[in-house]
């Protein structure tokens, strides 16, 4: 599995914990926007000894092969994270699927960052781990998201009802997916 993947714009990198003070500062920029769209993870999240431990607990995992987490940088400024694209819950080898996540930092949305990391990476999970389907979750009411999915070709297949517990709240999702072969 390739642990680090370059674009026009991007280099994408599989990071430890070394890396846990870029990753830290990415989602304290960035706390009031993911908070609307994440379930809460404890109040010890936006500390440095918690995001080590989510880095190696991640890391570990990405060696069993049943996850995979890209940070993204811009190749311009390659010690700022900019976004980060991740692929979960790989099921092998009758499900062939994955979920597929991404974020990107306030000052870089809108530009094609994400769907470029993604165009990147979709290709090589299905290639090298024999991922068939990615799925996508997303709140009914994240409009940038539902049009960057479409526009990458994942097709909406339904509501999935009370998913999953954002501040307190158990809400709906809208199931999108993607085909490898399509």
């Amino acid at each position: 599995m390739k642990f680090e993947v370059t674009t026009d714009r991007l280099v994408l990198k599989v990071l430890g914990s070394e890396a846990a003070s870029m990753v830290l500062s990415f989602y304290q920029r960035n706390r009031d926007i993911f908070e609307k769209y994440e379930p809460v993870i404890g109040d010890d999240f936006y500390t440095l000894s918690h995001q080590k431990k989510i880095l190696d607990f991640e890391h570990k995992n990405i060696l069993k092969l049943i996850m995979i987490r890209y940070w993204i940088f811009d190749k311009n400024n390659p010690t700022e994270i900019i976004g980060t694209v991740s692929y979960r819950n790989i099921v092998r080898p009758i499900y062939e699927s994955c979920t597929i996540g991404y974020k990107m930092d306030r000052n870089h949305v809108n530009r094609g960052y994400c769907s470029e990391a993604i165009k990147a990476t979709i290709p090589l999970i299905a290639k090298e781990l024999g991922i068939h389907r990615f799925e996508a979750l997303i709140l009914p009411d994240n409009n940038p998201s539902i049009h960057m999915v479409e526009k990458l070709g994942f097709k909406y297949e339904g509501i999935l009802r009370d998913k999953i517990i954002i501040n307190g709240e158990r809400l709906d999702h809208c199931m999108y997916a993607y085909l490898a072969d399509n």
